[in-house]
């Protein structure tokens, strides 16, 4: 059993055991949801085990902590089996009636779960409370489960702030084979929706945390435990692709929702997440897992590739697009152009003003200020499919550029999201 399970006292045992049952029962057998990667009694486990990772690498979590961690922990996918019929849950849908199409439910769902976690416990209050919480207990296991995902933490109080970053940082962390087996994607990835087939396809080309392996910690000064991401795709070309998407959501929940600084307050301990090509390698290679990547590469969204420097800044601009397209970020030319040969790209959209990894000189890009006209170029000649749109903030005339023919877009920085929105479906519709 987990390290912090065994020392709870007997009657918070009980407790965490009993949760743990109730949910993994419900988890486990969620029959509107097929493909889902796995929520239930496997996800559980793995959180634990990297929570125990993380007490190897010096965390020290009080009594309190971690009998209200490993009860979130329980039932922080709760809102994975909300009853959607309900009309108390239409908000789910922004308004809209229930879609009928499974779909569409489940991207609902994926979007939403996080709150629906409260809904769900607020119309079962006696669930926790049959398994031995006080009221305020059970609100506060409540709110620590729902801020596993997109809520502010940093303005949630005491228990909620701290065991929300450290649940939030577990599950992203949860990224390996043992939630998407391999036997159940080969049979059935041609009826999954893209979105589906991309997580279940990324969960089974990424290594397992192995302590000594991918995983190293650091106990001398302040406690430090370095995952590196390992993935393992039928081919070599799309490796670098792989790497940057599975460590961006996770480096955004370390750094851009301040988790880590959370966590480093509270128990002095750094959690760092790095890309490992040393440890990546081309995987299994059969002609059914081949497809299986160009389904999960290309699905049957549109893929968008930003190239920019500043892709940071640039991520809030892209989330209404999200939905519906594919979008790639890259933040350096060399990391441009093995996106570009690893995945298919409808429209690449390009900042002017940009360094270029040491591929163009000062003098081709006219001191850097017309970088991403040539790298217009560039995409223009080796990928004629792709369509060009540029961004620029810079105060240099460079109208020459403006009135390129063969450009999808060309707006100015700051770009009005809404104008912006518009203009990349126009292109891609």
């Amino acid at each position: 059993m987990p390290f912090y399970f065994e020392q709870l006292e007997p009657d918070r045992k009980r407790i965490v055991e009993s949760i743990r049952h109730s949910t993994t029962k419900l988890l486990d057998n969620t029959p509107r949801f097929k493909y889902f990667t796995l929520h239930g009694g496997i996800h559980t486990q793995n959180l634990l085990k990297l929570l125990d990772l993380l007490h190897s690498a010096g965390l020290r979590l009080s009594n309190d902590e971690a009998f209200f961690l490993l009860c979130s922990i329980c039932c922080h996918d709760m809102g994975m089996v909300v009853p959607l019929a309900s009309l108390d849950h239409i908000g789910v849908f922004q308004g809209r009636e229930q879609p009928a199409d499974p779909v569409h439910l489940e991207k609902a769902i994926r979007e939403s779960h996080h709150v629906l976690v409260s809904q769900y416990i607020n119309a079962h209050f006696d669930f926790l409370a049959e398994c031995g919480l006080t009221s305020p207990e059970c609100t506060l296991v409540s709110n620590i489960a729902a801020g596993h995902r997109v809520i502010d933490l940093s303005r949630e109080p005491g228990l909620q702030k701290t065991l929300g970053a450290l649940l939030r940082i577990l599950d992203e962390l949860d990224v390996g084979p043992t939630r998407a087996p391999a036997t159940v994607l080969r049979d059935h990835y041609q009826e999954m929706d893209r979105t589906s087939c991309w997580h279940w396809f990324k969960h089974n080309i990424t290594a397992d945390w192995i302590k000594g392996h991918t995983v190293a910690i650091e106990l001398g000064g302040i406690p430090k435990i370095t995952f590196s991401i390992s993935v393992h795709p039928p081919t070599n070309s799309s490796i670098d692709y792989w790497l940057h998407q599975i460590r961006r959501p996770i480096a955004k929940v370390l750094l851009d929702e301040n988790c880590n600084r959370i966590i480093q307050d509270q128990w002095g301990i750094d959690i760092v997440v790095e890309q490992s090509k040393q440890l990546s390698c081309p995987g299994q290679s059969d002609e059914l897992w081949r497809s299986i990547e160009g389904r999960a590469l290309a699905g049957q969204r549109k893929a968008i590739l930003v190239i920019d420097d500043e892709v940071r800044k640039m991520e809030d601009l892209f989330i209404p697009l999200q939905r519906d397209f594919h979008i790639i970020f890259a933040p350096t030319l060399h990391d441009a152009l093995l996106k570009l040969e690893a995945a298919s790209v409808d429209l690449a959209i390009v900042d002017m003003q940009m360094g270029s990894s040491g591929i163009l000189t000062p003098e081709q890009t006219d001191g850097y200020k017309k970088t991403g006209s040539i790298i217009a170029d560039m995409i223009r000649r080796k990928y004629p499919q792709t369509q060009i749109g540029i961004l620029t903030g810079s105060k240099h005339k460079i109208s020459d550029v403006e009135q390129r023919p063969d450009l999808a877009f060309f707006m100015k920085k700051p770009v009005d999201p809404g104008t912006f929105e518009k203009e990349v479906r126009r292109v891609l519709q």
